[in-house]
């Protein structure tokens, strides 16, 4: 795993190497993340590998709205919450293997504006580990390991947040999968 600033040099060799299908770990919101673009099979099987897991559902982030409704559909409920909440940590199930979100993250959103496409942002711990907020923590957790990312984008220590609160738009109403650090009604009405 080869380690760069998350500077504008580092972010501009992270999109080379995900355009070539590689896998990068890089600061978001709420955490580090372990990503690669969102519909690279190569990325994602990859991904999977480096997580020690099986299930392909991931969630992703993008540059802008517009990024995400250029690559997705979204219903006019979809659309409300992402208008009043992003850019922030709210996820919004978009398809039956994604969850998108406009992250508060300057380096997250140019990584997706570089590749133009959204990327996958799983949390970079393998699974059933702690989330990571340092990059001394990646590091030490992939010492020994046979797989693992291509490349890492330190930004240091980030703030200790809660994950991403991820929801499902049903009808009028965003029922919470998974409470996070966005919060919502149990089941909040959207128009």
């Amino acid at each position: 795993m080869e380690i760069v600033k998350a500077n504008r040099m580092g972010i501009a060799k992270a999109v080379k190497i995900l355009q070539g299908g590689g896998t990068v770990v890089y600061p978001t919101d709420t955490a580090y993340a372990l990503g690669g673009i969102f519909n690279s099979r190569k990325a994602a099987n990859k991904i999977l590998k480096i997580k020690e897991r099986r299930d392909p559902k991931f969630t992703l982030v993008a540059s802008s709205f517009e990024q995400v409704k250029k690559n997705f559909n979204l219903n006019r409920g979809q659309i409300s919450l992402a208008k009043k909440y992003w850019p922030s940590a709210l996820s919004i199930v978009v398809s039956k293997k994604f969850a998108v979100r406009v992250p508060d993250n300057q380096v997250a959103r140019a990584l997706a504006k570089g590749v133009d496409k959204p990327m996958i942002a799983t949390s970079a711990n393998l699974s059933g580990q702690k989330t990571l907020y340092h990059s001394r923590e990646i590091i030490r957790q992939f010492k020994n390991k046979k797989n693992v990312p291509d490349l890492l984008l330190d930004a240091g220590a980030l703030k200790r947040i809660e994950v991403s609160t991820i929801v499902v738009v049903k009808k009028d109403k965003a029922e919470i999968l998974r409470q996070g650090s966005v919060r919502l009604a149990a089941a909040a009405k959207v128009k």
